[in-house]
């Protein structure tokens, strides 16, 4: 009997396929220097290690969320916010974010697993509207800013910690230590709000601290975007023998701690993913001034890990997006 590929049972699920619009609330969960960590271990350790985080995370915190997938270092939770509920729907999430955030460090208690193990986890949180994509009563897959949103929050809780919109708090009652662990700031964010920044809260008690290029405006400054590609094959094969990737940029950028670097997903991916690109840590790279020439060098271990998180094969072209302000 012909065993039916992922690829085959999502095409055959989305011919049914409809969109259902709903208020949900979206956390999004990325485990900390999880590319180094890949490197650093033996594939079994990975992989114990990141079924036993996210069963702990699903099983602890997010019990009766309806929705969750993997993103490759971390989780995306999604839950329908009710209107009668909004003020406990809203706490019970925060909560839940603040109870990973504290526990995470001893998170996975598996003797198997030993090994030093992450330690920080960055959290991104919002709600609103979003479009539920559900076939015969399973949901595929949620769109929507809202989504869009907890994954930029995500990304400026750093080293660890948990961000949010100041919408968020619309209409709810905030926990009674909230000022204690939360401070408020105006950050601009990719795609979202470039010109015209948007009021967060940062878990500032826990050492969040917002990367300085989100705390400037991200239209005033000219940007300059290049692109290049490669085949993960090709990538992968530069591994032997330790070969960094270099791309040349055409201009010197102004500032060489403000670049970013993304890889566009190919459209399966992409449709797994439920993102059209994914940012890379800056673990993964490094600028340089050499021979006269502005140089971004992928340092190639971290950088296959990375893809190969993210569902890289060699079948798959890996388009680099590079933005740098002049």
């Amino acid at each position: 009997m012909e065993q039916k590929t992922q690829s085959r049972i999502l095409r055959e699920r989305l011919e049914n396929a409809t969109g259902q619009p709903e208020h949900v609330i979206a956390v999004n969960l990325d485990i900390r220097g999880f590319s180094s960590f890949c490197e650093r271990n033996e594939s079994t350790n990975v992989v114990r290690y990141i079924r036993e985080a996210c069963k702990n995370l699903i099983d602890k915190y997010f019990p009766e969320a309806p929705f969750i997938k993997m993103t490759g270092d971390g989780l995306l939770v999604v839950s329908p916010c009710e209107n009668g509920k909004l003020d406990e729907d809203a706490n019970t999430a925060l909560t839940a974010c603040q109870k990973v955030h504290e526990s995470f460090p001893s998170l996975v208690d598996d003797p198997m697993v030993n090994i030093k193990k992450p330690q920080k986890i960055g959290i991104g949180l919002s709600r609103g509207p979003a479009f539920r994509i559900v076939t015969n009563g399973v949901t595929l897959d949620y769109s929507g800013r809202v989504l869009n949103l907890a994954s930029r929050l995500m990304n400026l809780a750093r080293p660890s910690g948990i961000v949010f919109d100041s919408e968020f708090l619309t209409g709810i009652t905030a926990p009674s230590d909230f000022e204690k662990t939360f401070s408020k700031e105006k950050a601009w964010l990719w795609g979202i709000a470039e010109s015209d920044p948007i009021e967060i809260y940062y878990s500032k008690a826990y050492g969040t601290s917002i990367p300085v290029m989100y705390r400037k405006r991200l239209d005033v400054r000219k940007w300059i975007t290049e692109t290049g590609s490669m085949t993960f094959e090709s990538i992968e094969s530069k591994v032997k023998n330790n070969l960094s990737i270099v791309f040349t940029l055409d201009k010197e950028p102004r500032d060489g701690s403000e670049i970013i670097v993304e890889v566009q997903c190919p459209p399966d991916l992409a449709r797994k993913l439920g993102i059209s690109a994914v940012e890379l840590p800056q673990e993964v790279f490094q600028y340089r001034f050499e021979g006269g020439e502005p140089k971004i060098i992928m340092s190639i271990e971290p950088l296959v890990s990375k893809l190969r998180e993210l569902g890289f094969v060699n079948r798959h072209r890996c388009a680099f997006v590079y933005r740098y302000p002049r």
